[in-house]
Formats: structure tokens, sequence, C-alpha cells
């Protein structure tokens, strides 16, 4: 690649990692989400979806106290996840990735409608969160009101999972995002049944 391509090419990765930072639901998530669930001392945490964006998102837990997971079907993507805490995989087979593994947490910001994207994909992610999360452990979907369905509206979820606030946080929070379009962030507690 000519070296004016390239350059041209990270000045335009820089600017739209920037541009996504300034969000206000990434701000909210960074100042407030991360830092809550942080607070809480987790001892396993997932962050599924990885992008230079995300790439410090990990540091805000304290890695004495947290394992931070990552995971992101993308390869390319594994350079922002947390070095050997990352997977490469699909989310939908999350509780096969991980096996032995169970979190506390587990935060899905961005997946819904951007790779799990039919209603049998979404199923097949929730049954597989459930499967993973500690018996007393939260999912968090963070998703676009423009783009998704209503996760309170999904059988799947709502026969797996409580609507619930997790400490601080509210059970949803919404925020104006891209575009005008609302960004969702919504807790849910695992409901204790076989899946």
């Amino acid at each position: 690649m000519p070296f004016i391509t390239k350059t041209k090419s990270v000045v335009s990765a820089i600017k739209f990692n920037w541009q996504v930072q300034s969000l206000p639901d990434r701000v909210y998530l960074r100042q407030v989400m991360l830092p809550a669930m942080a607070r809480m001392k987790p001892a396993n945490v997932l962050l599924a979806g990885t992008r230079r964006y995300t790439r410090r998102y990990h540091e805000i837990f304290d890695r004495e106290m947290t394992a931070v997971w990552t995971i992101d079907f993308d390869p390319a993507a594994a350079r922002f996840g947390n070095g050997q805490l990352h997977r490469t995989e699909n989310m939908c087979q999350v509780d096969q990735v991980f096996r032995g593994v169970r979190f506390d947490m587990i935060h899905i910001n961005g997946l819904l409608g951007f790779g799990v994207d039919t209603p049998k994909s979404v199923r097949e992610m929730v049954a597989a969160c459930h499967r993973s999360l500690q018996p007393s452990g939260y999912l968090m979907l963070g998703w676009d009101a423009d783009v998704t369905a209503d996760p309170l509206e999904n059988n799947g979820i709502r026969k797996r999972f409580r609507h619930a606030g997790l400490g601080s946080l509210p059970a949803r929070h919404s925020v104006v995002g891209m575009e005008g379009h609302d960004h969702v962030f919504d807790w849910f507690s695992a409901l204790q049944q076989n899946t």
C-alpha cells in the first residue's frame, strides 16, 4: 500500500474512533456503566464486541479482582481484545467457547442487528449466555431502537431473565445516539431454571 494511501487510511480510522467515542451512548458506557460494574468487584466479566474504541474498557476493572474476557467473531478485531483472555468466536456459542468459566456479568453492546441479526440467532445467543452466567448473573444488551426489536418483547429473554437494574444502574437507560436514534441499554438478571 503506498504511503499516502496508508496514511489516509490510518487518519480515517482515528477520526472514526474519535467520533464513536464521542457519542453520548459511548460516553455513558465508559463514564457510568463500566465503572459501576467494576465497583461490584465481579470475578468474571465478558465484554462482547471489540473494536479500536473498546480496547481500554477492560482497564476500568481491577485486574486483581476481575478477569475481563473479550469476544468478537472478527479475527481482525482480536488486537483490540484483552490479550490472552480474548476469543475469536461466535457469541451464539459462548457457553462452548468459555467452558468452565461462569460469568457474573455478560455485556453485549452493538451486536443485535450487527452480527446477531435473526430471531433464531438472538434465541441461540440468549440461551448460550444464560448457560454461561452464574446463577445470580446479569446480562446487558445494548441495542439501537431503529435497528432491533425491543428485547423486553422477546420470549426467549423473558423466560430466562428478569428485567432488573444492576446496583446503581437502572434496568433500562436510553441515550440519543447516532443520527438521532435511541441507543438503549437493558440489564437482565438470570432466572434460576434449566435452559
